[in-house]
């Protein structure tokens, strides 16, 4: 990579993924089979950057394979590099089916410095018209940026930059895999220029113990006909706390009310937000199974966040002990 005389420092830390692909015998792709230092030996900055790049390979996992303690021990490492270095950014390279748990998991979770960056690829690095190495140079462009300073985690992908908290992953196979639904991405990376156009509302970090483990978060979806016994099942199994994944404003089917009071009237929080990629939870009806009437049994309404991305945030408010859950996960989206 090119470095000049006066360079800010990025650390890689590469977790698997498609970005980290070999082609298997099978004539598919085995996800996380490159180690880290092989896969950025191919990766190229602009001309005259001055950024010195260190990488360090910290799991080698397909992103369906990343566990909560994965989660845990990435932002330990995050934080005990923060630390002991100088460290100007982050960049994670990560499989695309979970990256924005990952991504959001860390925004709520660590101090607003260094900048941290997760990037994955579509294609992997041996297919044509590969886009792993372009994702990497921009997401390391991005992580030594001034102007990326105090946004929080931030995914990079097809020349844009996404807040963690908006991004979703919107196509299985094309380039443009990830989108901001409802607010459009921060900006661009166009070789060494990047362009912030907006940023994003920073909310209070939320607090969590090195040692602590992150407990098991359920999200049940509600769809026609869905039986309650999906939420009775998911606590009779050892889930300490529920997310629906409601329809619309937020509803579930008229049966579910009475298993929804059972679960609430024994301590267990149940959050619900909307399975629409735009648009939020709101009491605007009265039925039963209507948000109104949840809410009155005591679940938690949740704006403005994903069914993935409020699990994670139920999971790290569970670990912490919180009190006020309702409380912070409305914070978390005002």
């Amino acid at each position: 990579m090119t470095k000049m005389n006066t360079s800010a420092r990025v650390m890689i830390f590469t977790t698997g993924g498609t970005i980290a692909s070999s082609l298997d015998d099978s004539g598919r792709n085995r996800s996380g089979e490159l180690q880290g230092e092989v896969l950025i030996s191919q990766v190229s900055l602009p001309e005259n950057t001055a950024i010195d790049v260190e990488v360090c390979s910290l799991l080698q996992k397909p992103s369906n394979a990343i566990s909560l303690n994965d989660l845990m021990n990435l932002r330990q490492a995050c934080i005990d590099l923060a630390e002991n270095s100088d460290v100007a950014g982050i960049v994670i390279t990560h499989g695309t089916d979970t990256l924005e748990e990952t991504a959001y998991f860390l925004d709520i979770t660590l101090p607003v410095s260094p900048t941290i960056v997760l990037t994955g690829s579509q294609r992997a690095p041996h297919e044509s018209g590969t886009d792993a190495f372009r994702n990497i140079a921009d997401a390391v462009m991005v992580a030594a940026s001034n102007q990326a300073r105090g946004l929080g985690a931030l995914v990079v992908f097809n020349q844009s930059i996404f807040s963690a908290r908006q991004v979703r992953k919107v196509n299985s196979f094309q380039v443009n895999g990830f989108a901001s639904p409802e607010t459009g991405p921060l900006g661009y990376v166009d070789g060494a220029r990047i362009n912030i156009a907006m940023r994003p509302a920073r909310h209070e970090r939320l607090k969590l113990l090195s040692d602590a483990s992150l407990p098991r978060v359920d999200i049940i979806p509600a769809y026609l006909g869905a039986s309650p016994i999906l939420l009775e099942n998911a606590i009779a199994s050892g889930a300490t706390g529920l997310v629906i994944d409601g329809l619309g404003r937020g509803h579930v089917p008229p049966e579910w009310l009475a298993a929804v009071s059972h679960i609430t009237d024994r301590g267990i929080p149940v959050a619900i937000v909307s399975n629409c990629h735009s648009g939020s939870v709101h009491a605007s009806y009265e039925f039963a199974g209507s948000l109104a009437s949840l809410e009155a049994v005591g679940v938690i309404p949740v704006p403005d966040l994903s069914a993935r991305k409020a699990r994670i945030a139920l999971s790290v408010l569970l670990a912490s002990a919180d009190v006020e859950i309702a409380v912070k996960l409305r914070t978390l989206t005002a």
